[in-house]
């Protein structure tokens, strides 16, 4: 009877996100095939948060899983860092920075996977760069400030769930007066 009913996680980090282990913020299937990655073994072993921008630099694509189901090295990275949990002024000198496009890019999907800070995510609204996106199967050109706003919106991004981000007392008060009036209209 080895190893009947024992699951074990592989690659747990040391440092805790709210309670949990901070890897769990990716689903275990997708953590498992990035463990199971070449780029991983590779590129990811024994990286630091300093070496992450060397390794971040020769990223080409922002992507998830590829159709075969092959990680790309923008999730790897993205794992890497959040296995990491760097501190919050590494991440905001990652996003700040002006120079590599990929890195903010990665700066950006960790702020919104780990802290779900919408401010930090906003003041990128206004990036206009280029940068390729692999997303739902096909390369497409995207923009900084798409992407921004699609992890401010969306559920999902490449391929990962979104946790769920508080919005301002604002959105909130504008979504409830619009169910009051589709319930008006549907009571006529």
């Amino acid at each position: 009877m080895v190893g009947k009913g024992i699951i074990v996680d592989r690659e747990l980090s040391k440092s805790t996100h709210k309670g949990q282990n901070s890897i769990l913020l990716i689903e275990k299937i997708i953590r498992e095939r990035i463990f199971d990655s070449l780029y991983w073994k590779q590129y990811c072993f024994n990286v630091n948060a300093a070496l992450i921008l060397d390794r971040c630099v020769e990223i080409r694509c922002v992507g998830g899983l590829e159709t075969s189901g092959k990680p790309m090295g923008f999730i790897c990275l993205l794992v890497k860092l959040i296995q990491l949990m760097p501190q919050r002024e590494i991440i905001e000198f990652y996003l700040n920075q002006g120079k590599f496009k990929y890195l903010k890019v990665l700066a950006m999907v960790f702020i919104r996977l780990v802290y779900r800070d919408g401010g930090l995510l906003k003041k990128q609204l206004n990036d206009y760069r280029k940068v390729r996106l692999y997303e739902h199967g096909e390369y497409k050109l995207s923009y900084v400030d798409e992407i921004a706003d699609k992890l401010l919106n969306d559920e999902m991004f490449i391929g990962l769930n979104l946790p769920y981000m508080k919005t301002n007392g604002d959105d909130e008060s504008d979504d409830e007066s619009d169910g009051s009036d589709e319930d008006d209209s549907d009571s006529d």
